[in-house]
């Protein structure tokens, strides 16, 4: 008996050291490039605006990876091609308005991303969007108008809002090509029908509540922040009903506001210095603090891995949150003061923001393969077989398990047959 466990045991030994060699040797084929990549560390390229003092505001990129911004200070709408580094900008044909005083912020808001600095009495871009066609949207703050650019024609239209010195500020489209808007001054929500070329304007129950963000869910619903009301709203256009949500946190001053793939809609949150997230389905909030203090988080755009990406007004930094983990992760924007507000995802993952700094007068790039989470970056690009090769490996090491397995049973049933003389 004592010879049969001896034979086991040795067995057993043989087996370990082979099973050790294999995986050592499937090992060392495994540190590819791709396995040892550091993509957590971000490369930022800024480019410089042609014209001084022009204020970007908000970003977008087309389906061509061609970026478009807003330029306050220039009144322009401005146009940037990263394979040539080429900027063209076009002034708004019709800019008239009001007087700065009117532009729609709270002194609060003011002081919080602006700097102090003024924005030009006339049209004053602001938010922008993309529809499926490549026209260019806008909100004239100042103008009280929103505005669309057709980049074939090189042509701008523009469509005055039925309010007077409504404010509208941001602005998205939905599945069926409508234009929605946020009307700060004015307390509403906006939309506009591109194939009627008609208005139509939904009144928010809280008054003075400030609409700022606005977002479209995968349904159609339309969802907004009410800045100075410390809610988000939803709105259900088929209906024409408007449900509020109060934030967790008291004066949060919500601002951006954005929907990920699994319907969660995530907020930035100015003056308490988190993130904010509601869940429709679960009918709850969450909050996440920025590491950051006093940071003043703005823009937001989130990733197809569903990570919130927002600009930090006041800490200079291009912030990163992963749910799936509950990590932030911050970035440092090598331009000093730069008050980074507008961010935007394009269709090849890269991250683009806006510098407002009138001094810093920027746009700011962050490459995909940088944005690429590390648990992502094994199978990206031209590294796709270097994962096949590891999937190889891990199937020799399966079949050799499986084999000396085997071995092990046939070699202990024969030495037991044997000892009893079988």
């Amino acid at each position: 008996m004592m010879r049969y466990w001896k034979k086991t045991i040795s067995a057993f030994i043989i087996v370990a050291i082979i099973n050790n060699t294999i995986a050592f040797a499937a090992s060392d084929h495994e540190k590819t490039p791709a396995a040892k990549k550091e993509t957590g560390q971000t490369i930022f390229k800024e480019f410089i605006l042609p014209t001084p003092y022009s204020q970007p505001f908000k970003i977008a990129v087309d389906k061509n990876g061609i970026v478009w911004f807003t330029e306050q200070g220039n009144n322009a709408l401005g146009k940037f091609d990263p394979k040539t580094t080429k900027f063209s900008e076009y002034k708004l044909p019709s800019a008239k308005g009001a007087d700065t005083a009117r532009w729609g912020f709270s002194e609060t808001d003011r002081k919080a991303f602006t700097g102090g600095f003024s924005v030009s009495s006339v049209g004053s871009l602001a938010g922008i969007t993309i529809d499926s066609r490549g026209d260019i949207w806008f909100a004239e703050l100042l103008g009280n108008k929103i505005g669309r650019f057709s980049p074939a024609k090189e042509e701008f239209s523009e469509y005055s809002i039925p309010t007077p010195d409504s404010g509208p500020y941001n602005i998205a489209i939905d599945s069926k090509g409508d234009v929605w808007f946020t009307e700060r001054n004015a307390n509403k929500i906006g939309r506009f029908s591109v194939s009627a070329v008609s208005f139509r304007e939904y009144t928010i129950s809280t008054p003075n509540s400030k609409p700022a963000g606005i977002a479209i869910d995968q349904k159609n619903n339309v969802w907004f922040t009410m800045a100075d009301a410390n809610k988000i709203g939803m709105l259900e256009p088929q209906a024409g009903k408007i449900t509020e949500y109060n934030i967790l946190t008291p004066t949060a001053n919500p601002f951006d506001i954005a929907v990920d793939s699994k319907g969660n809609i995530w907020f930035t949150e100015l003056s308490a210095n988190k993130l904010g997230m509601y869940s429709p389905e679960m009918k709850r909030f969450d909050e996440a603090v920025v590491p950051t203090t006093s940071s003043v988080p703005l823009g937001l755009a989130i990733d197809k891995y569903d990570r919130i990406w927002f600009t930090e007004n006041r800490g200079n930094k291009i912030g990163l949150f992963d749910p799936a983990s509950a990590v932030f992760k911050e970035h440092d924007i090598p331009t000093i003061q730069s008050q980074p507000i507008g961010i935007t995802i394009s269709l090849s993952g890269d991250i683009w923001f806006v510098e407002a700094e009138r001094e810093a007068n920027k746009i700011g790039f962050i490459p995909e393969l940088a944005a690429i989470p590390q648990e992502k970056a094994y199978g990206a690009g031209h590294d796709a077989s270097e994962k096949k090769r590891g999937q190889k490996w891990d199937m020799i090491i399966l079949i050799g398990g499986v084999v000396i397995i085997g071995l092990i049973i046939y070699f202990v049933i024969s030495s037991r047959r044997r000892e009893r003389g079988l």
